[in-house]
């Protein structure tokens, strides 16, 4: 009896050790089970992750670069061969906004003065950068053109505007008239001055310019049949630079004590012409007129120097470009005729990949001041 009791008594004792046993390994799986916990704590570390994950989102909401890239229709550049002169830096600010209003980001450059192989290079930039379509304003007809056809034979629509190129190197060309006619409003400029007699100097941009010398040949003609009395004495060429409008209007006058008149046949010209006769004392006696934008006319429309002068809207020019650039990028094709363009109710296409605005301004010292540009 005592053997089986002290049989009993053993297996007891191995009961609660297997019991012990089994306890012991209740707490393995703890071990175990750490490890699983401490995954999340392992991505504790990338819990900075998450944050960080969350803040990508927020950095490209809070700049709104990528939704502005994505949401726009693409690219126009607005190029200038003299971006230092206001008659085009004033249009800046115009053609930004015409191509943000259409859904479109604008690039505004050019070369700062007459330079057709700098020209030439900045619109090879452009084609590397892939852009949709470029407004152009060239010194001349022909320069431009290869670097244009190579531009279009990689689909981007080129829209010239001021000066037009030879019509194999452009899409279109947005137009104010007929720009040879501009020749007529530049006349009754100087009528407006000195009366239907008297000697006539012209100062010019650049004297390669097709364009600015076609507008010569107008005027001379239109003088002939309306005002014969007018007598065309010289041309002086400038290239588009104040200095050497200022200089040829002093040469004129010392060349030609005569001269009733110094027409501009370049918007840059007129304000330093009227300086010119301001300095050499011969207010009243010779008078600037032609074209100018009007700050560069007020001056001299202030000291008598200048009492009639003629522009446009330069600004607007080149807000008709990139809206006719962006139409054309769209895919519009249009019949003669009003072309129903916003913001431009005489707009027509005249056919022949050309469109015309027709609009001009005369300058007064009554009206002078109601213009800032």
């Amino acid at each position: 009896m005592k053997k089986l009791i002290a049989l009993l008594v053993v297996l007891t004792m191995l009961l609660g050790l297997a019991a012990c046993g089994t306890t012991t390994e209740d707490p393995a799986p703890a071990p175990a089970d750490t490890p699983a916990d401490s995954a999340p704590a392992e991505t504790t570390p990338d819990a900075p992750a998450e944050p960080e994950k969350t803040e990508e989102p927020a950095e490209t909401g809070s700049g709104d670069a990528e939704p502005a890239a994505s949401g726009s229709k693409g690219t126009i550049a607005v190029v200038c061969y003299v971006t230092s002169a206001p008659y085009f830096s004033s249009g800046e600010a115009a053609a930004i906004a015409a191509g943000e209003a259409l859904g479109y980001d604008v690039i505004w450059t050019g070369t700062s003065e007459v330079d057709t192989a700098g020209l030439i290079s900045v619109v090879e930039n452009l084609i590397s950068q892939g852009v949709d379509g470029i407004c152009l304003a060239s010194g001349d007809t022909s320069s431009m053109v290869p670097i244009c056809q190579e531009a279009m034979s990689k689909g981007i629509k080129v829209v010239t505007f001021d000066l037009d190129i030879e019509p194999e190197g452009r899409d279109a060309y947005a137009g104010l008239d007929d720009l040879s006619e501009l020749a007529v409003p530049q006349v009754e400029s100087i009528v407006a001055s000195i009366g239907e007699e008297g000697d006539v100097a012209v100062v010019t941009g650049v004297l390669t310019n097709e364009l600015l010398q076609k507008r010569i040949e107008r005027m001379y003609s239109y003088a002939e049949e309306k005002y014969p009395g007018l007598n065309f004495v010289t041309v002086e060429g400038t290239n588009e630079d104040s200095e050497a409008a200022y200089t040829a209007a002093m040469n004129i006058m010392t060349a030609y004590p005569d001269v009733d008149a110094i027409v501009s046949n370049v918007s840059t010209a007129l304000g330093p012409i009227a300086t010119a006769i301001e300095d050499a004392g011969m207010i009243g006696q010779v008078y600037a007129c032609g074209q100018s934008s009007p700050n560069l006319a007020k001056p001299g429309m202030a000291s008598g120097a200048c009492v009639s002068a003629i522009l446009w809207d330069t600004a607007k020019w080149q807000e008709w470009a990139v809206r006719i650039c962006a139409s054309l990028i769209e895919g519009t094709e249009y019949e003669v005729g009003s072309c129903g363009i916003d913001g431009f109710p005489q707009g027509e296409y005249v056919g022949d990949d050309v469109f015309y605005f027709y609009e001009t301004f005369s300058f007064t010292p009554d009206n002078i001041n109601d213009f800032d540009f």
